[in-house]
């Protein structure tokens, strides 16, 4: 029995649907978020990091932007590395989204770069760059519009 890949369509994703994906991948997020916060604390060293009463307290503002800045780029690498290969995140998998070109294509590290900073800016707007697809005829969220990307529904796969 051969499997076959999903075909892409040009059915726009329904927003409930982006949302779960976004939800299911957040959680590996945070557990990537983990797993750097506890690198960097390893080399900066924990015993710099709390009080002696043990309360966490990093005053170190190094520490603080190295951090924050670590784990903004482990969340693009999730992210640019599944939309550039595949164009589907686990999350995005689990709910049959992919992300393509306008054109249908993969997209290019440029635009999952691009595609990742708008859609940050759409979370820091609360939310409105994704509510703003429930009120456009193409159906494209902020970081569609400015990434030349789009999300798309993928078929349930058949069986032979």
């Amino acid at each position: 029995m051969t499997q076959q890949t999903p075909a892409i369509n040009n059915t726009p994703a329904p927003l409930w649907r982006i949302l779960a994906a976004m939800a299911y991948d957040s959680i590996l997020v945070i557990a990537i978020w983990m797993v750097v916060t506890f690198i960097i604390l390893s080399f900066f060293g924990v015993e710099n990091a709390r009080t002696l009463e043990g309360e966490a307290v990093v005053l170190d503002p190094i520490y603080k932007n190295i951090t924050f800045t670590a784990m903004i780029v482990s969340a693009w690498a999730f992210y640019g590395w599944f939309w550039t290969h595949s164009g589907q995140t686990l999350g995005m998998q689990a709910w049959r989204i992919r992300v393509v070109s306008k054109q249908g294509q993969p997209i290019t590290v440029a635009q999952s770069v691009v595609r990742f900073g708008a859609a940050m800016v759409s979370w820091l707007l609360l939310g409105i760059g994704y509510w703003m697809m429930l009120f456009n005829s193409e159906k494209e969220t902020l970081h569609d519009k400015v990434s030349n990307t789009r999300l798309v529904s993928v078929p349930l796969m058949e069986k032979k």
